[in-house]
């Protein structure tokens, strides 16, 4: 087997880098017979969804719209980014055939609601415990100071630091909040030196810094963050989140828990974690790496497989990875990724399952790639999006 094809199976299962990628974006546009294989893998590897769909058709129609845009140049990024929806494409296809022929009568207009502090002006903000709210620009670096002038956090582009020498007493810990809108990603440094990343729409309570004589560091999370945890073996790390929490000494771990979803996923990377209801501490599971326990907040119980992190943890990198999501799912994590809110008016796609990738996409590339080979049209107007059979 070639290195091509071998980066052609990396593609398909989340594990290539961007160079990999570049070198087989290039590949693939030197011949047709190289973009044959390319197809041919793609479908081989959605054979589940596939069934019965046109791959060839798929395939004109994603090269007739490539044309129509309207740029003066397209760059070999540009084309890269095209060539990573394919996949998208070939595994919705054959589901489009079905919805398009659904005769059940359309009903109802869902408008999500998703309204949190800060995002009606796009801003991230922190609140410092003496009540202090403070606005953070993404650009930029600037010291954060308390109502009495005091320096407690250090800020550089889209990250902050805090320094555990500063702020509090010798036995009692002050906490602070974070907001981060939709649209945004922001990372922390706590004062153990734990790096947090929080996704959009997130919100982290955290102290000043953790107090030698606490016998765990707790931090508080509602919506999705990445934790690469210090390792201290006398102070378990402890993320309370709604009904769950996870206890690590220390490790690499994702965990996803807005409130608007119906489950708490918390994946791991490497290590081990402990992952328990809140009220019911026996009710909880070991996890190790590549392992995900999911926690449904309504039968209040885990369930526990073995899945690709990269799929959970992509976002960090501005990756939009799509792996078996419903339609309904995939808005969702589009409100949150480009600050956007959608009026569904094609409810019958909703239950279609979908897979692929972008790449620092924007929203209308993301949703003109799904209406290619899925029956519905949209409406841009502001920062709401009318989706329609």
């Amino acid at each position: 087997m070639s290195k091509f094809h071998l980066l052609v199976d990396k593609f398909i299962d989340h594990s290539i880098s961007q160079e990999e990628r570049e070198i087989l974006e290039q590949w693939i546009r030197e011949s047709e017979s190289n973009m044959a294989f390319f197809k041919s893998r793609l479908k081989a590897s959605n054979q589940k969804l596939l069934v019965d769909f046109d791959t060839d058709l798929a395939y004109q129609r994603f090269s007739e719209t490539l044309k129509s845009r309207k740029k003066t140049s397209i760059t070999t990024r540009t084309i890269l980014k095209y060539a990573a929806v394919l996949i998208f494409l070939l595994a919705v296809g054959f589901l489009a055939k079905q919805q398009l022929y659904d005769p059940s009568p359309q009903t109802g207009i869902q408008v999500v609601e998703n309204q949190e502090e800060g995002d009606a002006d796009h801003e991230i903000v922190i609140r410092l415990a003496d009540g202090t709210t403070k606005v953070l620009r993404p650009e930029g670096d600037e010291e954060v100071t308390d109502a009495r002038g005091n320096i407690v956090a250090s800020k550089e582009e889209n990250s902050i630091a805090f320094d555990k020498a500063k702020g509090g007493t010798e036995n009692t810990a002050i906490y602070h909040e974070v907001f981060i809108p939709f649209g945004q990603i922001f990372k922390l440094s706590l004062s153990d030196g734990t790096q947090v990343w929080l996704n959009a729409g997130s919100r982290l309570r955290f102290p000043q810094r953790f107090i030698d004589s606490d016998k765990n560091r707790v931090v508080y999370l509602q919506g999705e963050a990445f934790f690469d945890v210090v390792k201290n073996k006398d102070k378990p790390f402890i993320v309370n989140t709604r009904e769950v929490e996870v206890e690590v000494l220390g490790t690499q771990f994702n965990i996803s828990s807005y409130e608007t979803d119906d489950f708490i996923a918390t994946t791991l990377i490497e290590g081990a974690i402990n992952v328990y209801e809140t009220r019911m501490p026996e009710n909880g599971m070991l996890l190790t790496p590549d392992f995900q326990a999911k926690y449904d907040t309504f039968g209040n119980h885990f369930s526990k497989s073995k899945v690709d992190t990269e799929v959970y943890t992509a976002w960090r990198q501005g990756r939009l990875v799509i792996d078996n999501l419903k339609f309904s799912e995939i808005l969702v994590k589009l409100e949150r990724r480009y600050f956007v809110k959608f009026v569904n008016k094609a409810e019958g796609l909703n239950d279609g399952i979908y897979k692929g990738e972008f790449i620092d996409e924007d929203i209308e590339s993301v949703l003109e790639t799904m209406a290619l080979s899925t029956p519905f049209t949209y409406e841009i107007n502001q920062n709401i999006i009318t989706i329609t059979q």
